[in-house]
This record gives structure tokens, sequence and C-alpha cells, in this order.
């Protein structure tokens, strides 16, 4: 029996944006979207009304600002996923995000894979997602990932690490063979230099490698 659809609330005031957001989300079976709120002061009694799992929160809201929106909803229910959707790229603004315990960071120009792929880390990881773009504090990557190659398949692969899952589960859920997983497996710890997934969850963390 499949797990029920996560709830999204779609919290935005420009209609062709939340019609675009209803349209990726309109065949996805993981997630459906309860409903869209285009006013500040309407977000909080909204989601004590329809209980979501996640919003979606543009920063730029009439009437109240997204961060204390942002920092409302997790003082009412921290386990609320919240995943900023937004068109100011800034490092003060990301760091606030993750400061009032925002799970995820996305711009606006961000490709529906990225959408789709920040509603799956943050659900099955404890990591914040970065989406495609977004500015990452120099010292925090320390040119890591300009010194490394991390391919889509080995991002796939470290992402259903990071979640729990065994070789056999991920060879399942890529449809792919357990010796495939394992080849690329060895190729990432050798990449990262680490030797077990607990390393790679704490580097996860530190190098934003998911975003």
């Amino acid at each position: 029996m499949s797990n029920p659809a996560k709830k999204i609330l779609i919290c935005e005031d420009h209609q062709i944006v939340i019609d675009g957001l209803i349209s990726i989300f309109k065949n996805q079976p993981d997630y459906t979207v309860l409903d869209y709120v285009k006013n500040g002061n309407d977000v909080l009694p909204t989601i004590k009304l329809k209980t979501p799992d996640v919003l979606l929160l543009d920063l730029n809201l009439p009437n109240k600002n997204g961060l204390d929106i942002l920092k409302d909803v997790k003082n009412f229910n921290s386990n609320i996923k919240v995943i900023v959707l937004t068109m100011y790229n800034k490092e003060s603004i990301i760091n606030k995000v993750k400061q009032y315990n925002g799970d995820g960071f996305l711009l606006k120009n961000c490709s529906s894979d990225d959408l789709l792929r920040a509603l799956d880390c943050v659900f099955e990881t404890k990591v914040f997602y970065r989406g495609k773009g977004v500015k990452t504090n120099v010292k925090e990557t320390d040119g890591f990932l300009d010194k490394i190659k991390i391919t889509r398949r080995e991002k796939e692969i470290i992402l259903e690490l990071v979640k729990g899952n065994n070789v056999p589960q991920i060879a399942k859920n890529l449809f792919i063979s357990t010796y495939t997983v394992e080849t690329h497996k060895k190729n990432i710890f050798k990449k990262l230099n680490i030797h077990n997934s607990i390393d790679l969850i704490k580097l996860v963390n530190e190098k934003q490698l998911l975003s």
C-alpha cells in the first residue's frame, strides 16, 4: 500500500506562479496541492485549518514578511516543511531562512525537477536543500565542489544512502544492478575521501552536496 500524497500549501501572490506550480504537481502521485494563499496574514490561519505537510513560501507576500511567516509556522508546528521559493538570491537571506529552521531555498527560475528533488530531500533527509544557482558562502564550500566531479547518478545514490537505504534497496529504487550501485558507491567514497555512510551524511550537511 502506497503512502498518501504529501499536502502542499502554496504561499504566493502572483496567480501565474500559482498556476505553474499547480500544473507541476497535477500528475505527481507523491504530492498534491491542498490550497494557495496570497496574503501573508492568511498563512497561519490556513495552516491551522488545513494542516499541510509542506509550504512553498514566497518571501514577498502582502501584509507580512516571509521570514516572519516562516518563524511563526515553525513555532506553531516544527514538523511542517517550509521551502522558500523566491527571486532574492542573497546569502544573508538564505542564512536567515536556515536560522529560522527553514528546510530549503529555491529560486523562482528553478526547474520542476529541482523543485521535486527539493521536496524529496526535505522529507527524506535532514539536509537543508539549496536549489541550483542559489548562492553559497565561499567559506562553506572552500572550493570543495570545484575540486571534485559528482555525476547526476552519483548524486542520486548519495541521496539514497543518506536516506539509510542499503545497496539492494538502492538498486531496486533506481532500476540498476547491485554491482552498479556498489561501483558507484566505491567511486563516491573515493572522490569524497570518506569510509562510511556516517561520514557521508556529515559531508552532505557541511558541503551541501545535494543542492
